[in-house]
């Protein structure tokens, strides 16, 4: 069959050793294999335990041609074994790349695909000349790829993907198609171009834009499908021409170079992110607040307009953490943080800068009774309970508004101005008011 030249297609005579010229890819992928295993356990999620079932496959293909060594029942078992696991890799890099977990919406619709494929490949390597049993494998792929499509769209986070339903009847057509001419072989040429396809596809929909890393994985795929094709194509018009099976394997470490590129450059992202944005609420930290702040004034001085520091302090949480707990008091500033983000703009920028200390920062503001109102609005939200649970919690908070220029002209002094205005509204607060919690 044309999916390797190392297996079935140039086996000339009989041969007692092992295929020794696939062990520098079989220890490159063992070394792959690894490398994935590390980043399993140190990140869990990002669907890596499919990646790395995925390149365990791969290595299992190559395990395969290491004993490519017989003829018959052993030459079509090491070629079964061989197609076999390329077509699990490519399910597994398949499921790896959606957006979502496949195998959670419904298992024995994918069962049903896989076992579809599986069978049929198997047929065909072993030369069942009854049409049969490729009937029932591609009413089987048919019936699974349907429904687990319909699934995806009955899922409301999710939208049925036409690309990848449309394909797979098309595919199972041109199975049956292929039965039909008696080239049933061909099937598995197509099986493997259209699983590792639709892997570029996914990889594509779930990493574009990320980086450098999603093309090179996506070229990558694009270039293992068509070894396929090319592949029986270059064995039927120019069985003289010697390429090396090294030159086949090339898109596979491509596939991985991009993988693990678009790892490494999520992993920065988040490093960054998790250093400029608070670990408990995910608002951008003080540090980020500060660089926002600046440029907020100096868009303010170029553009003639005015700019607002509201600083906004949780009142009564001391209370709230020693009568509930740590967990209660995180989920409180939670829900507090998502309050205040209801009522800022996208151009605006809320951080948190202390224990229950919250700071915004509003620009362009055309007058300054802009910041007041705002404030107001903040206050009447924090009158109104907080649901946390089972809990009904009342947690106001003091504000303390600064404008530039009225009140400073530097971040800083800004800052300042906001805190002094907030604890002077504290003061005022009479200590009962609202600090209370009911359930």
């Amino acid at each position: 069959p044309g999916f390797d030249p190392g297996i079935g297609s140039v086996l000339s005579g009989d041969r007692t050793m092992l295929n020794y010229a696939v062990l520098p890819d079989l220890i490159a992928l063992a070394a792959l294999v690894i490398v994935f295993r590390s980043m399993l356990r140190r990140h869990a999620g990002d669907q890596l335990d499919s990646w790395l079932l995925g390149w365990t496959f791969v290595l299992l293909y190559f395990g395969a041609k290491l004993l490519d060594v017989g003829r018959g029942a052993w030459e079509n078992a090491i070629a079964m074994i061989a197609v076999l696991s390329l077509e699990m890799a490519g399910l597994a890099f398949l499921r790896a790349a959606s957006r979502f977990d496949i195998l959670a919406l419904k298992p024995a619709y994918l069962t049903s695909w896989t076992l579809g494929l599986l069978a049929y490949t198997a047929c065909a390597i072993w030369n069942v000349q009854s049409a049969l049993p490729y009937l029932v494998a591609g009413i089987a792929l048919t019936t699974g790829v349907t429904l687990l499509n319909f699934s995806v769209r009955a899922s409301r986070s999710r939208r049925n993907n036409i690309f990848s339903l449309v394909s797979a009847w098309i595919l199972a057509l041109t199975l049956m198609v292929l039965v039909f001419f008696h080239r049933m072989e061909y099937g598995i040429d197509l099986i493997l171009t259209w699983l590792y396809l639709m892997a570029a596809v996914r990889c594509w929909q779930r990493f574009r834009g990320q980086g450098a890393g999603a093309p090179i994985a996506v070229g990558g795929f694009v270039a293992w499908s068509a070894v396929f094709p090319l592949m029986r194509l270059q064995q039927a018009y120019e069985p003289t021409l010697n390429i090396q099976s090294e030159m086949w394997n090339i898109p596979k470490y491509i596939v991985a170079i991009g993988i693990l590129l678009t790892f490494l450059e999520a992993q920065i992202d988040r490093n960054e992110h998790l250093a400029l944005h608070d670990p408990l609420t995910g608002l951008p930290n003080r540090r980020l607040l500060e660089d926002r702040l600046e440029k907020a004034l100096q868009r303010a001085e170029r553009n003639q307009t005015l700019a607002a520091v509201l600083l906004v302090d949780v009142d009564g949480f001391k209370q709230i953490n020693d009568t509930y707990g740590h967990a209660v008091g995180d989920a409180v500033l939670r829900a507090f943080a998502s309050r205040l983000e209801g009522r800022v703009r996208r151009a605006d920028t809320i951080a948190r800068t202390g224990g229950d200390e919250f700071t915004l920062v509003v620009a362009d503001l055309g007058q300054t009774r802009g910041a007041e109102t705002l404030a107001k609005k903040l206050r009447e939200d924090m009158d109104q309970p907080l649901t946390v649970g089972e809990l009904q919690l009342h947690v106001p908070g003091s504000i303390g508004v600064a404008v530039y220029p009225r009140d400073a002209l530097s971040a800083d002094a800004l800052c300042v101005r906001a805190d002094a205005a907030m604890y002077e509204e504290k003061r005022h607060v009479k200590p009962t008011l609202r600090s209370g919690v009911e359930r």
